[in-house]
Protein backbone atom coordinates (compact mmCIF):
# COMPACT_ATOMS: atom_id res chain seq x y z
CA UNK A 1 0.00 0.00 0.00
CA UNK A 2 1.51 3.39 -1.03
CA UNK A 3 2.17 4.78 2.67
CA UNK A 4 1.36 8.93 1.15
CA UNK A 5 -2.28 7.87 -0.07
CA UNK A 6 -2.73 6.71 3.90
CA UNK A 7 -1.75 10.21 4.78
CA UNK A 8 -4.47 13.18 4.77
CA UNK A 9 -3.62 15.95 3.14
CA UNK A 10 -5.49 19.75 3.45
CA UNK A 11 -5.86 22.10 0.46
CA UNK A 12 -4.42 25.25 1.33
CA UNK A 13 -8.02 26.96 1.45
CA UNK A 14 -8.83 24.23 3.76
CA UNK A 15 -6.34 24.56 6.40
CA UNK A 16 -6.91 28.28 6.38
CA UNK A 17 -10.81 27.87 6.90
CA UNK A 18 -9.89 24.97 9.86
CA UNK A 19 -7.11 26.90 11.79
CA UNK A 20 -8.45 30.40 10.83
CA UNK A 21 -5.66 31.70 9.63
CA UNK A 22 -5.09 33.60 6.43
CA UNK A 23 -3.99 31.85 3.43
CA UNK A 24 -1.80 34.54 2.68
CA UNK A 25 -0.60 34.45 5.91
CA UNK A 26 -0.03 30.66 4.93
CA UNK A 27 2.34 31.74 1.85
CA UNK A 28 4.70 34.40 4.11
CA UNK A 29 5.48 31.58 6.70
CA UNK A 30 6.31 29.24 3.13
CA UNK A 31 8.27 31.46 2.11
CA UNK A 32 10.20 32.70 5.05
CA UNK A 33 10.61 28.85 5.91
CA UNK A 34 8.68 28.81 8.89
CA UNK A 35 6.23 26.18 7.60
CA UNK A 36 6.52 25.17 4.04
CA UNK A 37 3.23 22.86 3.02
CA UNK A 38 4.13 19.12 3.44
CA UNK A 39 3.63 18.97 -0.49
CA UNK A 40 3.36 21.08 -3.54
CA UNK A 41 1.10 19.24 -6.87
CA UNK A 42 4.01 19.59 -9.56
CA UNK A 43 1.54 20.27 -12.18
CA UNK A 44 -0.77 23.12 -10.57
CA UNK A 45 1.77 24.18 -7.65
CA UNK A 46 -1.51 24.22 -4.87
CA UNK A 47 0.06 23.52 -1.65
CA UNK A 48 -1.05 21.14 0.64
CA UNK A 49 -0.64 20.42 4.49
CA UNK A 50 -0.18 17.48 6.51
CA UNK A 51 -2.72 16.60 9.53
CA UNK A 52 0.56 16.72 11.58
CA UNK A 53 1.31 20.64 10.59
CA UNK A 54 -2.66 21.80 12.56
CA UNK A 55 -0.24 21.31 15.33
CA UNK A 56 2.93 23.20 14.27
CA UNK A 57 -0.06 26.05 12.89
CA UNK A 58 -1.44 26.20 16.61
CA UNK A 59 2.14 26.20 17.86
CA UNK A 60 2.57 29.28 16.16
CA UNK A 61 -0.62 31.07 16.56
CA UNK A 62 0.55 30.17 20.48
CA UNK A 63 3.83 31.69 20.54
CA UNK A 64 3.07 34.51 18.30
CA UNK A 65 -0.09 35.51 20.82
CA UNK A 66 2.64 35.10 23.59
CA UNK A 67 4.72 37.82 21.86
CA UNK A 68 7.66 36.38 19.85
CA UNK A 69 8.70 37.44 17.03
CA UNK A 70 8.47 35.04 13.76
CA UNK A 71 12.36 34.34 13.88
CA UNK A 72 12.13 33.46 17.55
CA UNK A 73 9.12 31.04 16.58
CA UNK A 74 11.34 29.50 14.08
CA UNK A 75 14.00 28.33 16.17
CA UNK A 76 11.47 27.07 18.94
CA UNK A 77 9.87 25.04 16.28
CA UNK A 78 12.90 22.97 16.00
CA UNK A 79 12.65 21.88 19.27
CA UNK A 80 16.45 20.61 19.40
CA UNK A 81 17.91 22.74 21.50
CA UNK A 82 15.89 22.75 25.14
CA UNK A 83 17.92 24.84 27.17
CA UNK A 84 16.87 28.00 24.33
CA UNK A 85 13.39 27.07 24.60
CA UNK A 86 13.45 27.30 28.51
CA UNK A 87 15.42 30.53 28.26
CA UNK A 88 13.10 32.33 25.55
CA UNK A 89 10.00 31.53 27.41
CA UNK A 90 11.43 32.28 30.77
CA UNK A 91 12.18 35.54 28.94
CA UNK A 92 8.83 36.12 27.47
CA UNK A 93 7.00 35.18 30.59
CA UNK A 94 9.24 38.28 32.62
CA UNK A 95 8.53 40.31 30.01
CA UNK A 96 4.45 39.65 29.87
CA UNK A 97 4.88 40.14 34.07
CA UNK A 98 6.48 43.50 33.36
CA UNK A 99 3.98 44.66 30.85
CA UNK A 100 1.12 43.71 32.92
CA UNK A 101 2.78 45.62 36.02
CA UNK A 102 2.44 48.61 33.10
CA UNK A 103 -0.97 48.25 32.24
CA UNK A 104 -1.86 48.03 36.12
CA UNK A 105 -0.02 51.13 36.74
CA UNK A 106 -1.59 52.73 33.74
CA UNK A 107 -4.69 51.46 34.60
CA UNK A 108 -4.83 52.66 37.96
CA UNK A 109 -3.72 56.24 36.80
CA UNK A 110 -6.90 56.27 34.40
CA UNK A 111 -9.36 55.34 37.64
CA UNK A 112 -7.76 58.13 39.25
CA UNK A 113 -8.25 60.40 36.67
CA UNK A 114 -12.10 58.91 36.63
CA UNK A 115 -12.41 59.69 40.62
CA UNK A 116 -11.03 62.78 40.37
CA UNK A 117 -13.52 63.95 37.95
CA UNK A 118 -16.52 62.92 38.99
CA UNK A 119 -16.13 63.32 42.85
CA UNK A 120 -15.42 66.98 42.85
CA UNK A 121 -17.87 69.29 41.30
CA UNK A 122 -17.68 71.04 38.34
CA UNK A 123 -20.26 74.00 39.33
CA UNK A 124 -17.99 76.64 40.41
CA UNK A 125 -18.89 78.87 42.72
CA UNK A 126 -17.24 81.54 44.50
CA UNK A 127 -16.24 80.18 47.75
CA UNK A 128 -14.16 77.38 48.44
CA UNK A 129 -13.78 74.73 51.00
CA UNK A 130 -10.21 74.96 53.15
CA UNK A 131 -9.46 72.51 55.37
CA UNK A 132 -6.50 71.17 57.57
CA UNK A 133 -5.17 67.36 56.96
CA UNK A 134 -2.13 65.64 57.52
CA UNK A 135 -0.26 64.84 54.04
CA UNK A 136 1.04 61.11 53.88
CA UNK A 137 4.61 60.08 53.05
CA UNK A 138 5.23 58.50 49.79
CA UNK A 139 7.46 58.55 47.06
CA UNK A 140 8.18 60.86 43.80
CA UNK A 141 10.15 60.98 40.86
CA UNK A 142 11.02 64.97 40.77
CA UNK A 143 13.22 67.23 39.08
CA UNK A 144 14.12 70.53 40.46
CA UNK A 145 15.48 73.33 38.93
CA UNK A 146 15.64 77.40 38.57
CA UNK A 147 13.52 79.40 35.33
CA UNK A 148 10.97 80.56 34.00
CA UNK A 149 7.57 80.46 35.50
CA UNK A 150 5.23 79.91 32.18
CA UNK A 151 2.80 77.49 30.19
CA UNK A 152 5.76 76.53 27.67
CA UNK A 153 8.42 76.09 30.46
CA UNK A 154 6.09 74.11 32.28
CA UNK A 155 5.42 71.75 29.35
CA UNK A 156 9.34 71.52 29.02
CA UNK A 157 9.47 70.41 33.22
CA UNK A 158 6.75 67.88 32.87
CA UNK A 159 7.90 66.56 29.65
CA UNK A 160 11.41 65.77 31.09
CA UNK A 161 9.62 64.70 34.04
CA UNK A 162 8.03 62.15 32.23
CA UNK A 163 11.12 60.89 30.30
CA UNK A 164 13.25 60.65 33.95
CA UNK A 165 10.47 58.39 34.98
CA UNK A 166 10.41 56.38 31.78
CA UNK A 167 14.54 55.94 32.08
CA UNK A 168 14.26 54.90 35.61
CA UNK A 169 11.67 52.42 34.37
CA UNK A 170 8.88 53.68 37.15
CA UNK A 171 5.55 53.48 37.55
CA UNK A 172 3.28 56.91 38.16
CA UNK A 173 0.63 56.42 40.35
CA UNK A 174 -0.28 59.85 41.15
CA UNK A 175 -0.98 63.40 38.76
CA UNK A 176 1.86 65.57 38.11
CA UNK A 177 2.68 68.33 40.79
CA UNK A 178 4.73 71.03 41.47
CA UNK A 179 6.35 72.77 44.40
CA UNK A 180 7.50 76.27 44.56
CA UNK A 181 9.85 77.16 47.02
CA UNK A 182 9.91 80.85 46.76
CA UNK A 183 9.05 83.55 49.01
CA UNK A 184 5.64 84.31 47.75
CA UNK A 185 5.14 87.58 49.23
CA UNK A 186 8.47 88.41 46.44
CA UNK A 187 8.06 86.05 43.46
CA UNK A 188 9.94 86.16 40.34
CA UNK A 189 8.37 84.70 37.38
CA UNK A 190 11.79 85.10 35.15
CA UNK A 191 14.00 82.80 37.72
CA UNK A 192 11.26 80.36 39.42
CA UNK A 193 12.64 77.79 42.18
CA UNK A 194 10.04 75.10 41.32
CA UNK A 195 10.20 71.16 41.69
CA UNK A 196 7.68 68.85 39.18
CA UNK A 197 7.45 66.23 40.32
CA UNK A 198 4.76 62.87 40.69
CA UNK A 199 3.90 59.86 43.09
CA UNK A 200 6.00 56.56 42.18
CA UNK A 201 5.11 53.11 43.06
CA UNK A 202 8.59 53.26 45.02
CA UNK A 203 9.23 52.90 48.81
CA UNK A 204 12.72 54.24 48.74
CA UNK A 205 14.92 56.93 47.74
CA UNK A 206 17.61 56.90 45.74
CA UNK A 207 20.21 58.49 42.75
CA UNK A 208 18.21 61.83 42.93
CA UNK A 209 15.41 60.77 40.98
CA UNK A 210 13.47 59.61 43.85
CA UNK A 211 12.89 60.99 46.81
CA UNK A 212 10.44 60.93 49.83
CA UNK A 213 7.36 63.71 49.83
CA UNK A 214 4.22 64.33 52.17
CA UNK A 215 4.77 64.05 56.28
CA UNK A 216 3.64 67.14 56.98
CA UNK A 217 -0.13 69.34 58.04
CA UNK A 218 -1.13 70.46 54.93
CA UNK A 219 -4.03 73.03 54.27
CA UNK A 220 -5.99 72.20 51.52
CA UNK A 221 -8.63 73.86 49.13
CA UNK A 222 -9.39 72.95 45.23
CA UNK A 223 -8.87 75.29 42.46
CA UNK A 224 -11.45 75.24 39.74
CA UNK A 225 -10.78 76.60 36.70
CA UNK A 226 -7.77 78.14 34.71
CA UNK A 227 -4.47 78.65 36.76
CA UNK A 228 -4.46 82.83 35.91
CA UNK A 229 -7.17 83.46 38.93
CA UNK A 230 -5.23 80.76 40.92
CA UNK A 231 -3.30 83.78 43.13
CA UNK A 232 -7.29 84.74 44.19
CA UNK A 233 -7.31 81.09 45.77
CA UNK A 234 -3.91 81.58 47.41
CA UNK A 235 -4.64 84.66 48.93
CA UNK A 236 -8.27 83.36 50.29
CA UNK A 237 -6.19 80.33 51.92
CA UNK A 238 -3.83 82.32 53.53
CA UNK A 239 -6.19 84.95 55.11
CA UNK A 240 -7.48 81.61 56.23
CA UNK A 241 -4.77 80.85 57.77
CA UNK A 242 -4.21 83.91 60.04
CA UNK A 243 -7.79 83.39 61.44
CA UNK A 244 -6.76 79.65 61.82
CA UNK A 245 -3.73 80.74 63.81
CA UNK A 246 -1.81 78.82 61.48
CA UNK A 247 1.51 79.85 59.65
CA UNK A 248 2.32 78.87 55.93
CA UNK A 249 5.85 77.45 56.30
CA UNK A 250 6.78 77.44 52.56
CA UNK A 251 6.72 75.33 49.63
CA UNK A 252 2.98 75.60 48.22
CA UNK A 253 2.33 72.04 46.39
CA UNK A 254 -0.08 72.27 43.16
CA UNK A 255 -1.87 68.62 42.14
CA UNK A 256 -2.74 69.22 38.59
CA UNK A 257 -5.65 66.79 39.04
CA UNK A 258 -7.75 67.95 35.76
CA UNK A 259 -5.40 69.58 33.34
CA UNK A 260 -4.54 70.02 29.89
CA UNK A 261 -3.57 66.15 29.46
CA UNK A 262 -7.76 66.02 30.44
CA UNK A 263 -9.41 68.56 28.90
CA UNK A 264 -8.60 71.75 26.47
CA UNK A 265 -11.31 73.94 28.65
CA UNK A 266 -9.32 75.62 31.03
CA UNK A 267 -12.68 76.41 32.95
CA UNK A 268 -12.64 72.71 33.76
CA UNK A 269 -9.38 72.30 35.08
CA UNK A 270 -9.44 71.20 38.83
CA UNK A 271 -6.41 72.29 41.10
CA UNK A 272 -5.54 70.72 44.66
CA UNK A 273 -3.55 73.64 46.55
CA UNK A 274 -1.42 72.13 49.38
CA UNK A 275 0.38 74.77 51.84
CA UNK A 276 2.56 73.23 54.37
CA UNK A 277 1.93 74.84 57.77
CA UNK A 278 2.37 74.87 61.43
CA UNK A 279 0.47 76.71 64.22
CA UNK A 280 1.55 79.77 65.59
Amino acid sequence: MNKEAEVKYYKIGEISKICNIPIRTLHHYDDIDLLKPAKVDAINNYRYYSHDQLLEINTIKYFKIAGFSLNQIKKLLERNDLQYSQQMIKCKSEEIETNILKLTALKNKLNLYIQKMTSNDQNVTNSIDIYVKDIPVSYVAYSRYTGPCNQDEFYLRFTKLANLVEKNGLQMTGTMMAIYYDDYTNFDYAQADIEVCVKVGENREYNNVVRKFGGFLGAVAYHYGNYKTMNQTYKKMLDWLEKNNLVFVGGAVENYIIDPIITSCEDEYITEIILPVKKY
